[in-house]
C-alpha cells in the first residue's frame, strides 16, 4: 500500500511524513488544481524531510495544451528540480484535441532522467484515458499514472480505472481525486491497486487553502496501513 499526500507548504510536508505516509506531492497554488512551486520551497522541503518529494511541473492552470515557450520553461524546471534532489516530477501535456501530446512529452521526459516521473491527471482530460494510458505503457520512464478515471460518475470511472489497470504495463495507477476516509476502504477493496492519492481529505476543514492536519492524515494512513 502506497500512499501519497500534497503538499504545499513545509508545514505540511513536515506532518505528512509524520503521519506515515509515503510520498509527498510538492504543489503551489492547490485552488489552480496544483502549479509548479518556487524552487526555494522545493529546496527546503527535500532538505527537511526524508520521504520520497516528487514535484508538480505545471506552469500555469489555462489548460494542459502548452505553448513551444511553456514547453521550454517546463523542461528548464526539471533540471532545476533535479539539482535540488526531489524523487520526481509529476506533469503532462494535451494537444488541442485534448489527446496526450507526445512530442512534448518526449521532450520532457528526455530531462527527466533518474527522477521518478507521474503523467498527471491531464489523463483525465482526454477523450479515452484507457488509450492514453495504453500508450503511456510505452514509455519505460513514466513509473505512475494520476487518475480519478476521467469525469463520469463514481461508478462509471472505478470501471475505466480497472480497464486502465489492465493496459498500462508496468506503469502504477495512483487514484485520486474525491477520495476520504469515509470511502477509500470500498474504493480500496474494488480496484486494488495499491495507490492512492489524497489533498483536501487531509486538510482542515477539507479545505483547499489550510494546512495539512496531523490526525486526518494519520486516521487515513492508519486505515489503509493495518
Amino acid at each position: 500500500m502506497y500512499i501519497e499526500f500534497i503538499a504545499t507548504t513545509i508545514e505540511d510536508a513536515i506532518l505528512i511524513e509524520k503521519s506515515g505516509a509515503d510520498r509527498i506531492e510538492l504543489v503551489s497554488s492547490l485552488t489552480e488544481g496544483g502549479l509548479t512551486p518556487s524552487h526555494a520551497l522545493i529546496e527546503a522541503i527535500v532538505r527537511s524531510v526524508n520521504i520520497p518529494v516528487n514535484v508538480m511541473v505545471r506552469p500555469h492552470s489555462q489548460s494542459f495544451c502548452y505553448s513551444q515557450s511553456d514547453l521550454d520553461i517546463m523542461k528548464n524546471d526539471i533540471e532545476m528540480i533535479s539539482t535540488l534532489g526531489a524523487n520526481g516530477v509529476v506533469l503532462g501535456a494535451l494537444n488541442e484535441k485534448n489527446e496526450i501530446n507526445q512530442s512534448y512529452l518526449e521532450v520532457l521526459l528526455k530531462a527527466c532522467d533518474g527522477l521518478d516521473v507521474t503523467f498527471h491527471r491531464a489523463i483525465d482530460d482526454t477523450p479515452d484515458p484507457v488509450r492514453s494510458a495504453q500508450m503511456l505503457a510505452k514509455y519505460p520512464e513514466i513509473t505512475t499514472i494520476l487518475t480519478s478515471g476521467g469525469h463520469g460518475d463514481f461508478p462509471s470511472r472505478m470501471k475505466t480505472i480497472l480497464q486502465m489497470k489492465n493496459v498500462c504495463g508496468d506503469i502504477s495507477l495512483l487514484v485520486g481525486s474525491g477520495l476520504n476516509k469515509d470511502n477509500i476502504l470500498s474504493v480500496s477493496s474494488e480496484l486494488n491497486t495499491g495507490y492512492y492519492h489524497f489533498g483536501t481529505a487531509v486538510r482542515r476543514n477539507n479545505s483547499l487553502i489550510e494546512g495539512v492536519q496531523l490526525e486526518k492524515a494519520k486516521e487515513i494512513v492508519n486505515m489503509l496501513k493495518i
